[in-house]
């Protein structure tokens, strides 16, 4: 599959479902500009941020710290997640960004084949149970990815998505799923299909 395939098949599967669309957005990175995240690099990433989500549950900084120490995966928080962490106090807007990043971790749950939700469908209940707590690395060493066709489809409709639901908002109009969530998914499928850039930089523009 390459970019023009992956935009037209999308395009019309937002047709079908009645979705706004744009037929000038431009098509995303060729397969082959890409340099894909592993099984393993995804399944860490997802139990990271199945913990900095804590803090948007109640949680201190210092408590998923703790958590984060004993699972052995302190080493890899991203700069802007340590700093976070390393909060003294949170407030509101705070606890929303990190209760929020269950999207993020939703993104890698379904490359992971863990979930098989559809591209409008809402963050299952079940998310948590399938990131525990305590030492995951027997988990994510036997970590598997869907097939990158379907990861880059995917992550190419969640590009298109995010346009629509930032369009409707500039419009005052109603979208099926709030914009936080598409731009969050998105943020990960972009991140484990091989985008350039670390998980803090990874661009959302559209």
């Amino acid at each position: 599959m390459n970019a023009s395939q992956a935009k037209q098949q999308n395009d019309r599967w937002l047709q079908q479902q009645g979705l706004p669309f744009n037929p000038s957005l431009p098509v995303i990175e060729e397969p082959s500009e890409l340099r894909p995240r592993s099984a393993q690099k995804v399944a860490t990433r997802a139990y990271v941020l199945s913990h900095v989500i804590g803090v948007g549950y109640g949680r201190t900084g210092d408590e998923m710290m703790d958590f984060l120490r004993d699972a052995d995966l302190l080493d890899d928080l991203t700069f802007e997640e340590r700093k976070f962490l390393k909060k003294s106090r949170y407030i509101q807007s705070d606890r929303s960004w990190s209760a929020c990043q269950a999207e993020a971790v939703h993104g890698c749950a379904w490359a992971l084949g863990l979930v098989s939700t559809a591209p409008m469908d809402a963050c299952p209940d079940t998310l948590a149970s399938l990131f525990p707590r305590g030492n995951p690395h027997a988990d994510i060493a036997t970590a598997r990815l869907r097939s990158f066709d379907e990861i880059y489809l995917r992550a190419d409709l969640n590009y298109r998505l995010h346009w629509a639901a930032r369009q409707a908002r500039f419009e005052g109009a109603q979208f099926p799923l709030p914009e936080a969530y598409i731009q969050l998914r998105r943020h990960a499928l972009d991140w484990i299909i091989g985008l350039p850039y670390d998980w803090d930089d990874i661009p959302l523009d559209t």
